[in-house]
């Protein structure tokens, strides 16, 4: 199979050791922005890759979602409603569709060109604190930011307005939104949706739970989706992805309980997980499904994936406490040994500058584990946080 990625090669490994170990050729291209002018898209995009021999193209990118659907037009494969990827890639948008509007907190719009004080007008006015200052097209928790009270806004509202500031430069567009802060556990969900059949394959827990200021996710304690256990989550991805037209597609849903006990959707992504690692790393070890093979067959036929086994994974995204230069992360790698890591993946190395929560879009080290049960996953976790740590420094060593 000859694939074509949109993305950067750096960005892909584990999909590049995917794709060696079966002998697919991979190619990579990184897509032109986007336009003003929709007319134009399949033109500027098309013109820019030779898709000669291409048999399928694919992208982890929440920002290369339509490029991807115009090439797979040019090519004859499968596609998605692009208005469909529009809304889902804008948290706006999103939480505006009459299908979501019902399922989520309150929540406004902030001008991202506005001063601190104006700003924190409109949300006083609309809003109870505390409140949670984002991105509307953000991923990897950059730059969100929690407001417990008025007097801690200010410094929110310009932590997540630099981070709009890059996102801009990047996407071209970049919004703020303030949403009230739901006091409950986070959630996420990931599966496929197959000719109109929605299929939650596995549930991630956000632990330690996030509770603010900042929401850098640390670890997924991840197990294989309960239908039972999971009937809230079914219900409302049977409402809300038929609703907003998702199809032949993978989705990562995230949720979050508010204080009385309902749950509420924050967003909904029509990709894998983690750069496509933390869904197929995950779902590998939960149940032994293969998540990139299930990608490559979307559209093409009925998918009926069934687990082949029930285990528990972690995935531990070592955390950055302040911004700096990165130093002995082989310690941190040997932890990972050290505890029977099934997969590990140092994405940086020392002496490389790296930005700390909330101004960081990159992560530098993440590991999967596999374990028999969810204690043992915890326990795990607790060695990790101690152990496992990266450093940094604020001079370069020479």
């Amino acid at each position: 199979m000859n694939v074509l990625i949109l993305g950067r090669e750096e960005d892909c490994r584990d999909y590049l050791d995917y794709a060696q170990r079966r002998g697919f050729t991979v190619r990579f291209f990184d897509p032109p922005r986007l336009t003003a002018d929709r007319a134009d898209w399949r033109r500027t995009v098309a013109e820019g890759v030779d898709l000669t021999g291409i048999d399928d193209v694919i992208s982890f990118h929440d920002s290369y979602q339509i490029q991807l659907e115009l090439l797979r037009g040019e090519l004859g494969l499968p596609t998605r409603d692009i208005d469909t990827l529009l809304c889902l890639a804008d948290k706006t948008r999103f939480k505006a569709h009459p299908a979501v509007r019902d399922h989520i907190t309150r929540h406004i719009e902030l001008d991202p060109s506005a001063k601190a004080p104006a700003a924190l007008a409109a949300v006083s006015a609309a809003l109870s604190f505390p409140v949670v200052v984002k991105p509307s097209n953000g991923f990897y928790s950059a730059g969100v930011v929690k407001a417990a009270t008025p007097e801690e806004f200010p410094k929110a509202f310009l932590q997540t307005k630099r981070v709009c500031t890059v996102l801009r430069e990047g996407a071209g567009q970049s919004g703020m939104l303030a949403e009230e802060y739901l006091d409950g556990n986070e959630y996420a969900v990931d599966g496929m949706v197959s000719d109109g059949r929605i299929i939650p394959l596995q549930i991630h827990r956000k632990l330690p739970p996030l509770v603010g200021p900042l929401f850098h996710e640390v670890a997924y304690l991840t197990e294989p989706f309960d239908a039972e256990l999971g009937r809230d989550f079914t219900a409302q991805l049977e409402h809300v992805i038929p609703g907003v037209g998702l199809d032949n597609s993978p989705f990562h849903a995230e949720f979050r309980f508010d204080g009385q006990g309902r749950l509420r959707i924050l967003e909904l992504a029509p990709r894998l997980c983690g750069g496509g690692t933390t869904t197929y790393q995950q779902l590998r070890i939960c149940t032994g499904i293969d998540a990139y093979d299930l990608l490559h067959r979307l559209g093409r036929e009925p998918l009926a994936p069934e687990p082949l086994h029930h285990r528990v994974a972690l995935e531990y995204d070592a955390p950055i406490e302040r911004s700096g230069f990165l130093k002995n992360t082989a310690r941190a790698v040997e932890v990972c040994h050290k505890n029977d890591v099934t997969t590990v993946h140092l994405h940086r190395e020392d002496g490389q500058f790296v930005l700390a929560p909330p101004l960081n879009f990159e992560t530098v080290l993440t590991a999967y584990f596999a374990r028999d049960t969810r204690e043992e996953a915890e326990a795990l976790l607790d060695v990790l946080m101690t152990d496992c740590t990266i450093e940094t420094e604020t001079e370069k060593s020479s």
